[in-house]
């Protein structure tokens, strides 16, 4: 199979035999397609918002004969899942959306695991999914087209965070890159920002980077 990027690729390694998923916003289906080709005793249900990737999504599913293994549905956010859905992915938007997505999570009691792939305000996302009852079990970041892609995995519990490093290896040379980023950007909004509020933590967050790391 082609056409799956670097960032689905890397996200299909947290994808195991024997689950049973909901591909959240899955555009053509690829991500599901790719996990019942390589995995054992999987099922999908590939789910979005919009009709017209679903209807690549359905002829995709068609092309390699999974119909019986995946799910299309039409419907928003999580409203497309099934009681014995284990394992929520949502990736390719905004750690805010994904929040929003999630927002509601405590209806689904049977979700164990969430897999996210945030493209932006990782922080943010971190902080609110722990805040909802979940913890993080392992994270790994992805540079794709000058952009990068956080992975991030969870499962139920209550242990707390660090939002803004969360369990990414800080020895990775992708993540030092990011962080070295973060704070030359950091660096470069202080020169002219006059809200206090903001100039505080964007200093946190250049402490933090200087504690963990010599560039």
């Amino acid at each position: 199979m082609r056409g799956l990027n670097q960032r689905l690729l890397a996200l299909s390694a947290f994808i195991h035999d024997n689950e049973s998923i909901i591909d959240v916003g899955c555009d053509h289906g690829l991500l599901g397609i790719y996990l019942c080709l390589n995995r054992n005793n999987i099922n999908v249900i590939s789910s979005d918002i919009k009709k017209k990737p679903l209807d690549m999504a359905l002829a995709n599913t068609y092309k390699y004969h999974l119909e019986k293994q995946i799910k299309i549905k039409l419907g928003d956010g999580l409203s497309t899942i099934e009681d014995n859905t284990k394992t929520v992915v949502i990736s390719g938007m905004g750690g805010i959306s994904i929040v929003n997505i999630l927002k509601d999570i405590e209806k689904y009691p049977h979700v164990q695991k969430l897999v996210l792939s945030p493209n932006n305000d990782f922080s943010y996302m971190r902080g609110m999914v722990n805040k909802l009852g979940y913890e993080i079990v392992q994270e790994k970041l992805i540079y794709e087209r000058k952009k990068y892609y956080l992975i991030s995995e969870w499962q139920k519990g209550t242990k707390e965070c660090n939002s803004f490093f969360g369990r990414l290896n800080l020895n990775d040379e992708t993540v030092r890159n990011y962080y070295f980023e973060k704070r030359k950007q950091n660096d470069k909004i202080l020169e002219n920002l006059k809200d206090i509020t903001r100039r505080k933590k964007l200093m946190m967050e250049n402490c933090q980077i200087e504690e963990k790391f010599s560039f």
